[in-house]
């Protein structure tokens, strides 16, 4: 992709989707901003290279960089929270909003950082989230469950909710009865709808995947009887009953497997690499069942990274469950 456009859509009233070109991708990532009143508030920040997309957005619809009150993160993983510094040396009488356990990297993003470099290395970590900067420990604010602020004339409330990471909440907005769910109720990429059909998969990334918690806060999410769920991966999905089937049935699949190949002896590696393959082999029957057709290696493609990452995840998991490796805190 060439030439990148400001792209955004309403999702809600006050609510737009901003596209972020995560990947060099489209209808990938995103992140939204929300006004009321004479306020704004942005929600996620993708990495660095979307921050001028966000502040783009504001100056289409009007909205001064001063008047962005709350940068709200749903939890502080790279594709959710690497521009937040970038951003927010932007936005000069807004807060950080997060939880609590995300504070510490936030203010001083080095381990981060590090690990970034150790996976890809110096160059690619530039490439991919540019010179992750710290926020200043004055402007950040970290919320508990059930606390609340107010934008505009709208109240946003923030839920505790562990399952893909222990440093995650969503957001609630009760003016529209929208949930921000980050990355607690799926993936959700609009090209994978097929007819009536949208296809929705959880996150179970490593390190701090908890299936039980997962589907807890899947039903905390449905409790709250929201009009419409918001993904960061991406867009908005009504059907909330639907998804959430869809979830459930992921997870009872994703832990079997897990336990089953466990069972097998599979360990490490190989573990993780016999769950890839059954990953890919139930997307495949998804496709199947849902289109008539395999996937095309365009959607192979796409679909790489999560397969990949939630083999990892599920392999951490049930060897932790096993005692064989020490579950971390991770980004704790």
């Amino acid at each position: 992709m060439n030439e990148k456009k400001i792209y955004f859509t309403p999702v809600g009233e006050g609510i737009y989707l901003v596209e972020t070109y995560y990947l060099n991708r489209t209808e990938f990532t995103g992140c939204y901003v929300m006004h009321d009143h004479d306020e704004a508030a942005i929600i996620e920040t993708n990495t660095n290279h979307a921050v001028p997309f966000i502040l783009g957005t504001l100056e289409q619809l009007n909205i001064p960089k001063e008047n962005v009150k709350y940068v709200i993160l749903t939890h502080i993983h790279l594709d959710h929270a690497g521009g937040a510094g970038e951003l927010m040396s932007h936005l000069p009488n807004a807060n950080l909003l997060l939880h609590p356990r995300g504070r510490k990297h936030i203010i001083d993003p080095g381990k981060l950082i590090e690990s970034v470099k150790q996976v890809y290395g110096e160059d690619q970590y530039k490439q991919l989230y540019g010179n992750i900067l710290p926020v200043p420990k004055d402007k950040v604010k970290t919320m508990n469950d059930g606390e609340w602020v107010l934008l505009g004339n709208r109240k946003l409330t923030v839920f505790d909710t562990a399952g893909h990471a222990k440093h995650h909440f969503i957001i609630f907005d009760e003016k529209t009865r929208s949930v921000f769910s980050g990355d607690n109720f799926g993936i959700a990429y609009p090209r994978m709808t097929f007819g009536s059909f949208r296809m929705v998969f959880p996150s179970t990334s490593p390190t701090q995947f908890e299936p039980d918690r997962a589907l807890e806060t899947y039903k905390k999410i449905v409790d709250l009887q929201p009009s419409r769920v918001l993904f960061t991966h991406f867009g908005g999905a009504e059907n909330i009953s639907a998804v959430h089937d869809q979830l459930k049935e992921w997870i009872e699949f994703s832990v079997d497997r897990a336990e089953i190949r466990y069972k097998q002896d599979y360990r490490n590696e190989e573990l993780t690499s016999v769950l890839q393959d059954d990953l890919w082999s139930r997307f495949v029957t998804i496709f199947l069942d849902t289109r008539g057709s395999v996937p095309t290696d365009e959607e192979k493609e796409w679909l790489e990274l999560d397969t990949n990452l939630n083999a990892q995840g599920l392999a951490f998991y049930i060897q932790g469950k096993y005692k064989e490796n020490s579950p971390a805190e991770g980004n704790s």
